[in-house]
This record gives C-alpha cells, structure tokens and sequence, in this order.
C-alpha cells in the first residue's frame, strides 16, 4: 500500500477544506491537536503551547499542510471490479505484457473484503478537516474522485496510521483466486508465471487474455495449466 502523495494524479484525495465555525468547537480541537502532540505536558504548559494558534485553524495554508501530512499517514490499496477495461490494461499493466490478480473479497474480516466503492463526481467533496477523523469526512477525503475515472469502477482499501498506514501488508493464501495473463504477455513470463502458480498452497485459477476478432475488446478465458 502506498500513500495519496505519490499517485500520478494531482487530483487525487484533494478536497475543498472547511473548518468549524463555533470558536468552542475550535478550541477544543486545538486543545486535542496540542495534547495529541505533547502528550505528557502538564496543563500549564499545555495552556502556554495553545496561546496564539487559533487562528491557524482558519489559514488555508495552514490547513492544506494539516492535511498533506495527514494524507501521507493513509496506506492505500487500488483494486477494480473490472477485469478486462482495455485502458486499464495498457496504464496498469505494461501494456498488456503483465498481469491481473483476482483475489476473493466477499469473505468478512478479510483485507479485501474491506475495499471501498470510490464516489465519482464532478466537484471537489468538502470536507471539515477538523472532523477528519469521523468516517463520513475520512471516507469523502480519500474515495473521491473525478468521473473521467468512472470507467475503472475502483474500490480502495485503506489503512490509518493506527493500522499500519502504507506499507506491505500480508492475506491467506486462499484469498489468491486466479491469475490472468497479458494478451501480450511474453513466453518466458508466461513460464514464470505458470511454475510459480504451480508451487503456490492453494489452488487459483489462470487465464489468458485475448484481443477479440472483430470488436475493440479483450476475451478473458480460462486455460489450463497442464
């Protein structure tokens, strides 16, 4: 899982941010903010810390950079519900020599049984960064995106800093459903790829993508692996 900073679309997880406008609700983020940060300073000093930082709270400056680094602590994991989308193969997939993995996601408790619907829509989502950490808020921030994408049909995993945030993450082996192969993977690949589905602990299925004869679209069939 990687972070939002480094995905190749400069739209991504890019809000329109707000924050509260009772002066209560602010200061008691910022009190929350202050000790989350010194957590072992004495109320005194937490007091003397706070002094003068609540009009940071309103600084788009200031909340643009809150928000940067919060973004940078959220392990993200991109999947599809699509297994043929001819765009998706030629950007993620070197140009139809890779692969595609199918995992099995309809097992509660299970990583990818905890992937998100992504929302497509045309405006940025508003969100209140000082509610960021309330699901509605969290999930418009990081599952937005522009619907020139709709096509994808993505669902997201993510993971906060308290779960690990980006990184490598390990699932059960059984969750490996099938592997598909490139129209235009290469021989040798194909041999790796055959060998080492061979040794893996549990079955998966393998398929082999064509390009279809008459129309602009590519036929996913199940092939042996004898």
């Amino acid at each position: 899982m990687t972070d939002a900073t480094k995905f190749n679309d400069p739209f991504e997880c890019r809000p329109i941010l707000t924050f509260h406008q009772s002066s209560l609700k602010r200061a008691i983020f910022l009190k929350q903010l202050t000790k989350d940060r010194f957590p072992n300073v004495d109320k005194r000093s937490l007091k003397k810390l706070m002094k003068g930082k609540g009009i940071l709270l309103t600084d788009q400056d200031t909340l643009k950079k809150a928000y940067s680094g919060f973004v940078s602590t959220i392990g993200i994991y991109c999947l599809s519900e699509k297994n043929d989308d001819l765009l998706m193969w030629s950007h993620y997939s070197d140009s139809h020599r890779g692969l595609c993995l199918e995992f099995e996601a309809s097992i509660e408790e299970t990583l990818f049984w905890e992937a998100f619907k992504v929302i497509y829509q045309e405006d940025y989502p508003t969100v209140n960064i000082m509610d960021i950490g309330k699901a509605e808020e969290f999930r418009k921030a990081l599952l937005t995106k522009s619907t020139r994408w709709r096509y994808e049909e993505e669902r997201r995993i993510l993971k906060t800093k308290q779960e690990g945030g980006p990184g490598y993450y390990q699932f059960s082996p059984e969750l490996l459903t099938g592997v598909i192969l490139g129209a235009l993977v290469s021989n040798r690949d194909k041999e790796i790829l055959m060998n080492w589905i061979g040794g893996y602990p549990t079955r998966i299925a393998l398929y082999q993508a064509k390009l279809n004869e008459r129309r602009y679209q590519l036929d996913i069939l199940k092939i042996s692996k004898a």
